[in-house]
Order: structure tokens, then sequence, then C-alpha cells
């Protein structure tokens, strides 16, 4: 009887201490991208942000095309929460199905109990230029380093309209947040922003120099990258 309960123990520790484990496993993590279509300001052209205290002032463009946004840079909280319970990669968001989207889409987008009709998300107008310069890598502690120490992360920020924009192909103000860590130096192969200001852009990891691409898979890119490329045929070699 006291090998039975002793082998009874036994399992039910085993049990309890591999449960915890096959939770963990089981956690259904949230999409990194959702896709949406329709209006939003994009802020990839936007070399010369004003720094603002923690935040920086972008004029951004007026799009209407699909989009990209990245579900950690959602400014709106009760948004964010709901769109990151209901995609994720076990039950993925189709286009146009995330929560953000609609808020996006409808004018909903609140931060700081502020609505906004216009928020500055990602997409691929003008890739085919863009994709021309060479990205370079901006790291402020680098020896000899000359360039910015701060840039622009436009993803998810609040915009308003400018009532007489001085520049009408950027008619909106987006409110960015600011880092300082290495990022990417998108202002034509430059680490510095103009007239002063800083440069919108990304993270340095979240560019592969080498191969001039993402170094993650990033929603719609394989298509751009093919609509861009010159008109001929690749480099075959037979098996």
């Amino acid at each position: 009887m006291r090998k039975l309960f002793l082998a009874v123990t036994f399992l039910t520790w085993i049990t309890m201490s591999y449960w915890p484990a096959c939770l963990a496993g089981a956690v259904d993590v949230p999409q990194d991208f959702v896709v949406c279509t329709g209006w939003h300001a994009l802020c990839t052209a936007s070399p010369d942000c004003k720094m603002n205290g923690d935040t920086a002032d972008c004029d951004c463009m007026r799009v209407n095309e699909p989009h990209i946004l990245a579900t950690s840079e959602i400014q709106d909280t009760a948004v964010k929460r709901l769109t990151l319970a209901e995609c994720t990669n076990e039950h993925p968001c189709d286009v146009d199905q995330a929560p953000v989207c609609k808020a996006i889409q409808y004018g909903q987008y609140t931060v700081d109990d502020v609505k906004y009709k216009w928020v500055s998300t990602y997409s691929y107008r003008g890739w085919c230029s863009i994709m021309t310069v060479k990205f370079i890598p901006c790291d402020q502690k680098a020896k000899g380093y000359t360039g910015d120490l701060y840039y622009a992360i436009c993803d998810g920020a609040p915009c308003t309209e400018i009532r007489h924009p001085p520049d009408p192909n950027r008619p909106l103000s987006c409110q960015c947040r600011v880092a300082n860590d290495p990022f990417v130096g998108m202002n034509n192969g430059s680490c510095t922003g103009d007239n002063g200001g800083i440069m919108s852009s990304s993270p340095i990891w979240a560019w592969d120099f080498r191969n001039n691409t993402y170094p993650f898979p990033m929603p719609g890119y394989e298509y751009v990258q093919g609509a861009c490329a010159p008109l001929k045929s690749d480099p075959f070699r037979p098996r």
C-alpha cells in the first residue's frame, strides 16, 4: 500500500511540474504585424522631424493603400489589448480583421483620451526608388560617429492635419516616439536628418544591410522586391 501511495505521489509531482511547461508552450503568441487597408499617414520619407520633449513632430504624407502595423507599437491601449488578444500566430487576423484596423478606419484611435482621424503606419509607397538607396548602420557608440544621436519611430503614432502645410505633399503632423539606440540611416545613406531635424527610421536590427532586405518575414515585401527588380531573367544553375 505504501509503495502504491509513493507511486501516486511521484506521478502527481511529475504532472504538476510538467503542467506549467505545457501551458507555457501552448500560449498563443500575438502576431507581430497586422495588415489594414485605407487611409493612413506615411512617414517613411520624413528626414526633418523636430524634437519635442520625448517625442518628435514629423510632417508625413497622406496615403490610401494597404498598410502594415507592428502590434507592439499600437498606442491606443484598449485597441492594442484587443488586437493582441484576437490576432495571434495560432489564429491570425486577415486583412482588415484586426481591431486596430477598424479603429484607424473609423477615426476611433484614441491616445491620452484624444481620438485621432489619422495614424502613422507602414506601407510600400515609393519603395522602388527607396530600394535604390543603400541604407547604412548608424551606431552612436561607434568610434568616429558624427551622425544624429536620436531618431523617430512613427509606427502607430497619432497624427493631425496641418492647416496650412508648407509642403502640400506632407499635410499631416505625427507625434512619433523618440529613441537613441542604433538605427538605420535611411536619409540618402546618411545618419543625419535635414534642417537640424532627425529622421524617421527603425532600429538597426530591423534591416539586413548585407542583403538589403528585412531579416524577418514582412507582409508583402517579396512582391515589392519583384515589382522593383529590373525586367530580366535571374541567373539559373541547373541542378
